[in-house]
């Protein structure tokens, strides 16, 4: 036997010399050698060790690459028993992968599946301590996504009422030597800040019946938050974010004061057991239990400096900010000095400021996220100009609507002029195209503080082409078409000379008038024009737009009936008086003139009649566009 094994291995060690002379590198490991025999006896003393090869290859893998998909769509069901199971195999299966995008699957589907076995369980340390295995199983190179579930842990603590837990957590990630030079680091330990500060004074800063958490989560007019501004992480396939229904776009931000770790419909089954148990995993990031926690201050002197320079306090601005539009500031700062004095003062708010103004420095992605909180702290300490100067910086660097919005809603209450005030709208609508409430400021301006019609028409134009407008719209658009025609404020008389003017000849000329001002006669609204054919005047659409008053043209949809109405006053203008869209709404309207004879003397029909007059003043008002009319486009 001992001589059989000798010769295999002479054999094995012959075959390793050849093989590797043809790649021309001599391998001389013993440990190569053995393991190879060892492969060679299995084989021969077991076949059946080949066949466990073949399925640790194929099957186990197959299952694998199965089992995130198979989760994700049990927790899309809301079939939590289930999941669990399977959570429980894919656990067992991916013990060694430490890919964020597998980890972010496993844990936050654990926390559902945990929430919502048992709902009547206070889960909190529980699920604090799926946090803590979470972040000891990330890598130290994945430091981006460290940092985003250990904020989401302070998140968790904040949401149900640890504040000094919350706290400690928020120290040890500033005291984490790979977590604390990120940008997202400043951010994140600010918000925190932030929102202790709010939790700490939330009767102060609001109504005795509002909770500050809920004006903290209608803080964002967009609804997103910090962390669906500026999460590193990309979508995929093992998100339970992208897969579960009931999960919210932002897991946790100073827009959305709730961790999504739980879903808003319970599961009706009896309580089970998770069948998922939690690793056991130390933490050298997370602090000791300290008996009072440690201050969080920044390090930037010059930032320290500037807080201690004391603003007076004034009645007057506390009662701007106080009428400010909630979704810029929620939260109202108390009219008493005293009491102002002291929330301004708090190690909270100083300290919130100051991360939040070092966020500031931060590449785009990040430093957008902090200004709006910021932009409240400041407010709410009485430094308006250093918050509009925050602001301006912010517009100069990013184009996004986010920062423009603040800065015009700025304005309106601290530097009304309204120049800056319009530039401000009309950047809003070059972004979003289909934002009606800034397109109704810009109408006001334009009959209270002379905003120019011709700027007024572009954006409406731009408006139009972007969206499907209201009938206000329309109808705004049809009358400031009449009052641009009527009022155009330029040279549309041209004289052509005929003739060469020599003596003996007499020198003729002829004079044109343009109907048509400048503006109209440019390649952008030319093609314009084309395209509103197609998107708002065609066939097709008037067909589905009469079928939708089919009903009866006097006991139709009414504000179907405006908007038709009002289009074709704007058509009228565009293409003409007998443009095929005109003529059938005049058509329907004048009809439901003619029957609003037979509803005057019928009691029983009042309601009708009401929508008649209606109808008929839509019938007046389009027939007044008809009579005085200029026709741009000859394009039908």
């Amino acid at each position: 036997m001992v001589k059989v094994k000798t010769e295999v291995k002479s054999e094995i060690l012959d075959d390793i010399t050849i093989k590797d002379s043809k790649h021309r590198r001599v391998v001389s490991s013993a440990d190569a050698v053995d393991r190879k025999f060892k492969r060679t006896v299995l084989c021969v003393a077991k076949p059946s060790y080949l066949l466990s090869l073949i399925e640790r290859s194929s099957t186990r893998s197959s299952y694998l690459k199965r089992l995130p998909k198979i989760l994700s769509e049990m927790l899309r069901q809301r079939n939590w028993r289930e999941a669990s199971g399977v959570l429980s195999v894919l656990m067992q299966g991916t013990m060694r992968d430490a890919s964020p995008s597998m980890n972010r699957l496993k844990y936050e589907a654990q926390i559902q599946i945990l929430s919502h076995l048992q709902p009547d369980k206070n889960n909190v340390e529980e699920i604090t301590r799926i946090y803590d295995t979470w972040i000891g199983k990330i890598g130290k190179q994945h430091k981006e996504e460290r940092l985003l579930v250990w904020f989401e842990q302070i998140c968790h603590l904040l949401e149900h009422g640890m504040e000094k837990e919350a706290e400690y957590a928020a120290i040890g990630m500033m005291r984490s030597r790979d977590l604390g030079n990120l940008p997202r680091t400043n951010l994140y330990i600010g918000i925190t800040c932030y929102r202790l500060w709010c939790r700490k004074y939330s009767k102060e800063l609001q109504p005795e019946d509002v909770d500050c958490s809920d004006s903290i989560s209608n803080m964002s007019e967009s609804g997103s938050g910090v962390m669906a501004e500026c999460s590193p992480r990309n979508e995929s396939v093992y998100s339970v974010e992208s897969s579960a229904s009931d999960r919210n776009e932002s897991e946790a931000s100073v827009g959305n004061n709730e961790v999504n770790s739980d879903a808003s419909t319970r599961d009706s089954g009896s309580v089970v057991e998770v069948k998922v148990k939690l690793e056991n995993v130390k933490l050298e990031e997370i602090p000791q239990q300290f008996t009072e926690p440690p201050r969080i201050y920044a390090s930037s002197e010059e930032n320290e400096e500037n807080l201690r320079t004391e603003v007076a306090f004034d009645p007057a601005l506390i009662q701007i900010l106080g009428d400010m539009d909630p979704w810029l500031l929620p939260l109202k700062p108390p009219e008493d000095p005293d009491c102002h004095g002291k929330i301004v003062n708090d190690s909270y708010y100083k300290d919130a400021v100051e991360y939040l103004r070092l966020t500031m420095q931060s590449p785009r992605y990040v430093s957008i996220a902090a200004l709006h909180p910021l932009v409240q702290l400041l407010l709410i300490g009485g430094r308006v100009d250093e918050a509009m100067k925050v602001v301006e910086e912010i517009c100069n660097k990013v184009h996004d609507i986010k920062p423009v919005r603040i800065k015009a809603a700025m304005k309106e209450k601290f530097h009304n002029n309204s120049d800056e005030l319009a530039k401000c709208y009309e950047d809003i609508l070059k972004i979003d195209l289909s934002c009606v409430t800034t397109l109704k400021k810009l109408i006001e301006m334009s009959k209270e503080d002379g905003y120019s019609r011709e700027s007024l028409i572009e954006m409406i134009a731009l408006h139009v082409e972007a969206s499907f407008p209201e009938p206000e719209i329309w109808r705004e658009f049809a009358e400031l078409l009449i009052l641009f025609f009527e009022n155009v404020d330029e040279d549309r008389m041209s004289v052509c000379f005929n003739g060469d003017g020599e003596e003996g000849c007499q020198q003729t000329y002829s004079v044109r008038y343009n109907p048509t001002p400048r503006m109209f006669t440019g390649t952008t609204w030319t093609l314009r024009a084309k395209w509103w054919l197609n998107r708002h005047f065609s066939r097709e659409i008037l067909d589905t737009e009469m079928k939708k008053l089919e009903a009866g043209q006097i006991n139709g949809d009414m504000e179907m009936l405006r908007l038709v109405s009002f289009k074709a006053a704007c058509a009228s203008r565009l293409y003409g008086p007998e443009f095929g869209y005109v003529t059938k709404v005049y058509g329907l309207l004048e009809n439901c003139r003619n029957n609003i004879r037979m509803l005057e003397n019928d009691s029983n029909n009042i309601g009708m009649l009401e929508n008649g007059k209606n109808s008929l003043e839509l019938f007046n008002f389009v027939r007044r566009h008809r009579q005085n009319w200029n026709k741009i486009y000859n394009l039908e």
